[in-house]
């Protein structure tokens, strides 16, 4: 997997899947397989936010100063929310493959997740006690006001009493009868009032001295309340600073995700190139096939394909793509051009049939096993020189060898891929009369002549079946689709490719869905039996082996099927002029 590099392009669109979705620019012509073309980043889909790559990764019980500790637990979430991707077909996204490690990507967003839980819990604490202080400090509030009347109170008293005795004495000097009538003293004689007012004095002086020390105790009292109030107060302030330093750390943390999902992104996309665990097909080539598939239900649901059918036709072609040196990136562009042999119509086998008295059959417009005319036996051993060895074909490369999960003894040589006769037939079938022994056979290529001027075959004199599908310049013409909508018709890009396939045949056969139909449409695509039972075998062991995920209602959902008027500007995009005339749809 690869995080050393930055997702700055977009992935691979599904045509009439997806609406409102902003293409990448086409990219420059791809038949050639140029090194821009096929290094291209993913097509169709731009990240809103920069991975996080792995070198920049730091672990959030470090970075934000988290106790190991007093963690939340790590969350258990659904992956699937991280598979937001305008690339894959729903449900293949979820199909594993060799070698798959996208674990320590899940880790690192569960951690994110974990110190982002940790950090609202640690918040939620600060202001609980946060909430827990507010209500102490009103109540020191009220205890310190309390405290504070009862000081004014008692430095009233204290004022109003010595100002009594003040004035008593001043009363008492000058015999004021008022005074003592006030304070009902008795007129006993000037030494008993004397006494008496001495009384009056000391008992208010008595008071003054209490109220004073009540006072003083008011005031202790008061300088403790107000020292715990800016105790709390502290508390308060320091929890504050805290929760702000908890929620900005929090805040930090909540910007991760994104890139950490985009980081989880990036390695499931890596993933496209790699081959489906248990078989010898890349992950990106079964997306184009389910993609294919999607795209036939909704033009032509009475069709029946499903992906299996065009996996066979796949991997018989070319490995699905991975024949010679070449294979297939994450866009799905082979990585090498792949051309099939000259159609030049040649002898590929039976040439030892051949004999001075013996008609060769003549070159046809397809590939095909032909029967020849041989003269009697007795004068063709007479006449016959030693047989010759067939003639080089010169076919494409020998495929790699595939998996070992997946590997047969079926036909792997390079195909002609889809003739160009629109309807199949059995012209050129050997056909033997009753009691009359079977008719030797000679496989042929077909002849025919450059139609493309070499543009996608590179060759200017015969044409030659291109791309992991192998079609024939000619009949890509008529069935050339844009797939992945990159503004290319590539028959050497899988999705391209293989909904001309789709295609192709659904335009050969009524139905797909049956074993009669799926033989007449696979015969339509190369004119052998002995092919179309190899491509109905793999067809069947990929269906029993590779189980695409379904939603919650037990189906297979597209991508979100586009409004009909988005259908339809998709669909006359990427349709060749004519096409739906042809097939009359």
């Amino acid at each position: 997997m690869r995080l050393s590099r930055v997702l700055p392009v977009a992935l691979l669109t599904l045509s009439l899947f997806v609406s409102n979705i902003a293409f990448a620019p086409p990219l420059s012509a791809q038949s050639n397989n140029d090194e821009d073309a096929i290094d291209a980043e993913l097509i169709g889909y731009q990240p809103d936010v920069e991975p996080l790559l792995e070198a920049d990764w730091v672990n959030p019980v470090t970075q934000f100063d988290l106790d190991p500790a007093n963690l939340e637990p790590l969350p258990d979430f659904d992956v699937s929310t991280l598979h937001d991707s305008t690339v894959f077909a729903a449900g293949v996204d979820r199909v594993a493959v060799i070698d798959e490690d996208l674990e320590p990507y899940i880790l690192r967003h569960r951690q994110v997740l974990q110190a982002i839980a940790t950090l609202e819990r640690m918040a939620n604490e600060n202001a609980e006690e946060l909430a827990a202080l507010r209500p102490r400090v009103d109540d020191l509030l009220a205890r310190i006001a309390h405290e504070r009347e009862n000081e004014a109170r008692l430095v009233e008293e204290i004022d109003i009493r010595k100002r009594a005795i003040a004035e008593f004495a001043i009363q008492t000097f000058i015999g004021d009868g008022e005074l003592e009538t006030a304070l009902s003293i008795p007129d006993t004689g000037l030494g008993e009032t004397r006494v008496i007012n001495d009384e009056i004095r000391d008992d208010q002086l008595l008071q003054i001295v209490q109220r004073e020390a009540e006072f003083a105790q008011r005031q202790r009292r008061r300088a403790g309340l107000e020292g715990d109030l800016s105790g709390v107060r502290s508390d308060i302030e320091q929890l504050r600073l805290e929760r702000v330093a908890l929620i900005e750390r929090r805040r930090e943390a909540e910007l991760i995700p994104p890139h950490t999902a985009a980081a989880y992104q990036v390695a499931l996309h890596d993933r496209l190139p790699e081959f489906i665990e248990g078989t010898d097909i890349p992950l990106v080539a079964l997306n184009a096939y389910v993609v294919a598939e999607r795209v036939l239900a909704q033009e032509r649901a009475t069709c029946g394909l499903e992906w299996w059918m065009l996996a066979g036709i796949g991997r018989i072609e070319s490995f699905h793509g991975h024949f010679g040196d070449s294979t297939l990136n994450v866009n799905g562009h082979t990585t090498e051009a792949i051309r099939g042999p000259a159609l030049d119509g040649r002898i590929l086998s039976g040439s030892e049939f051949l004999v001075d008295e013996t008609d060769a059959p003549a070159p046809t417009g397809r590939t095909e096993t032909q029967a020849v005319t041989t003269a009697p036996a007795a004068e063709s051993e007479a006449a016959a020189p030693e047989p010759a060895p067939a003639p080089d074909p010169a076919p494409a490369p020998a495929p790699a060898a595939p998996p070992a999960a997946l590997a047969s003894t079926d036909n792997t040589a390079a195909p002609s891929g889809p003739d160009s006769a629109n309807n199949p037939g059995s012209d050129g079938d050997a056909t033997v009369g009753p009691g009359e022994p079977p008719a030797p056979l000679i496989k042929r290529l077909a002849l025919i002549r450059d139609s493309d001027n070499g543009v996608l075959d590179g060759d200017t004199t015969f044409d030659r079946a291109v791309g992991p599908m192998q079609f024939i310049p000619s009949t890509w013409r008529l069935f050339e689709s844009d797939s992945n909508a990159d503004g290319q018709n590539d028959p050497q890009n899988i999705y391209d490719a293989s909904l001309a396939s789709a295609r192709y045949l659904c335009a050969s056969t009524a139905t797909m869905a049956t074993i009669t139909g799926r033989q007449q449409g696979y015969f339509a695509y190369n004119h052998d039996v002995e092919y179309t039972a190899n491509v109905e075998s793999s067809s069947q062991r990929y269906r029993s082996r590779i189980d695409i995920p379904t939603d919650e209602f037990g189906t297979v959902s597209a991508l979100g099927i586009a409004d009909e008027e988005r259908n339809s500007e998709v669909e006359e995009a990427s349709t060749p002029s004519g096409f739906m005339g042809l097939l009359d749809w």
